[in-house]
């Protein structure tokens, strides 16, 4: 018998091979999120490692289809949707929803340690990625220049609940950081 977490997975996948595309590479960005996810949960017995997991599968569900509603609202929806049609227990439904609709930091804040863990692996993953050169490149056409750093100040700030994280990330933060800026400039010049 499939666990719940291997249902989510399946049930991500899923969805994004029926969206025919998967522009923000969900699948290996949601890999990398999970291996943060585990790194943490390692030193933090307390929390439930399920409905971490659960919410590191479906936090990112609400980019599909695309469309311009905020993903984590969206996201939200479609796994209390989902893990009700599972018949998973009504308080791990809410634990999981709120795991995937405070992930961002953003109207919601993370309240639970599985929250926190969600909203910290998600910004790890971004330092660990690809992420900020893409919106490099990206903003380069629209002369939009701030917000690769700004998005890499919000992920460090994210952080910050699991010191242990923030140790491991610091000097590639500065790096980025540096790496950023140069691309800027450079970007301004031709």
């Amino acid at each position: 018998m499939k666990s719940s977490v291997e249902k989510v997975r399946e049930h991500l996948i899923e969805t994004i091979s029926k969206a025919e595309s998967d522009p923000f590479g969900i699948v290996e960005h949601v890999k990398i999120v999970e291996r943060w996810a585990k790194f943490i949960l390692d030193k933090h017995r307390e929390a439930d490692k399920e409905i971490t997991l659960m919410g590191v599968w479906l936090h990112d569900i609400g980019h599909y289809p695309l469309d311009e509603e905020d993903h984590a609202i969206k996201g939200e929806r479609r796994a209390i949707e989902f893990l009700n049609k599972i018949k998973l227990d009504k308080e791990k439904i809410k634990k999981v929803a709120h795991c995937v609709r405070a992930h961002r930091c953003k109207d919601v804040h993370p309240e639970t340690i599985e929250a926190k863990i969600l909203s910290c692996a998600d910004s790890a993953s971004h330092l660990t990625d690809f992420v900020y050169l893409d919106m490099i490149m990206k903003n380069k056409e629209k002369k939009n220049k701030s917000s690769a750093i700004e998005k890499l100040e919000r992920d460090f700030r994210d952080i910050a609940p699991f010191p242990e994280v923030k140790e491991e990330i610091d000097n590639l933060y500065r790096k980025w950081k540096e790496l950023i800026i140069e691309f800027e400039k450079i970007n301004d010049k031709i």
